[in-house]
């Protein structure tokens, strides 16, 4: 009977002591380390979101930049002087040059046999958006030609061009003496007639933040219808 009893106190000993749970401790250290677990994954979660973010701006930046700069070269280098029948001099290749417009004429996507110039506007608008406007040219007799006053078609070449103290156009002599843009802020029609070259700076930003890395490409770009030669010329 003695060791009936023994049993059955053991066994009711035992049963208590896993109906006992958790402690109060136990459950504060519990909650605890699950806190701390929680904080750590989230502060990766977020430095990965954020730093994937400003990496996809940046590129997106990048690419941006790129395809402006590679429109405004292809246009900037096949610009042209427009022939006058009236007058002894050629219309410059520009007739508009500031620090962020210009207007030029030259001879784009234009057929062999009967070839036109076009009349083309960049220009950067008040929400910092490069603008590309385009005229088409009437002829008037033979290698002489006009634009129309309506405008043929306009596109947007790329938003978010950051603003800095570097201008998007700059204008070079044959030289490469570099044309100082006067206070009404657009070359006079003796500096057009001087321009041989344009130094394109295109930053773009297309993080609303301002956190992702911008990106900035440069390039001179020559006139080769001038007739002028560049090479060996320090840029």
């Amino acid at each position: 009977m003695r060791k009936l009893r023994s049993a059955l106190f053991a066994r009711a000993s035992r049963l208590q002591r896993e109906e006992a749970g958790v402690t109060l401790s136990e459950l504060i250290v519990t909650i605890a380390l699950m806190g701390m677990l929680l904080a750590m994954v989230m502060t990766i979660f977020i430095t990965f979101t954020r730093t994937f973010s400003e990496e996809r701006s940046a590129s997106a930046n990048t690419s941006a930049a790129t395809v402006a700069m590679n429109e405004l070269t292809r246009v900037i280098r096949s610009g042209t002087e427009n022939p006058v029948a009236t007058a002894t001099l050629n219309e410059p290749v520009f007739s508009v040059a500031s620090p962020e417009n210009v207007v030029l004429q030259a001879y784009l996507d234009t057929d062999a046999l009967t070839p036109k110039p076009v009349k083309v506007q960049f220009q950067i608008t008040a929400d910092r958006t490069l603008v590309e406007t385009r005229w088409d040219a009437q002829s008037l007799s033979s290698g002489y030609f006009s634009f129309s006053s309506t405008a043929a078609s306009q596109r947007t070449v790329v938003r978010q061009i950051a603003t800095g103290s570097t201008p998007v156009f700059r204008f070079y002599t044959k030289e490469n003496a570099e044309l100082v843009v006067p206070a009404s802020g657009a070359l006079t029609e003796s500096q057009r007639r001087l321009v041989a070259a344009v130094k394109v700076t295109m930053t773009v930003q297309t993080d609303p933040t301002g956190a992702a890395k911008t990106a900035t490409l440069e390039n001179t770009v020559g006139i080769p219808n001038l007739g002028f030669s560049r090479i060996g010329i320090d840029r």
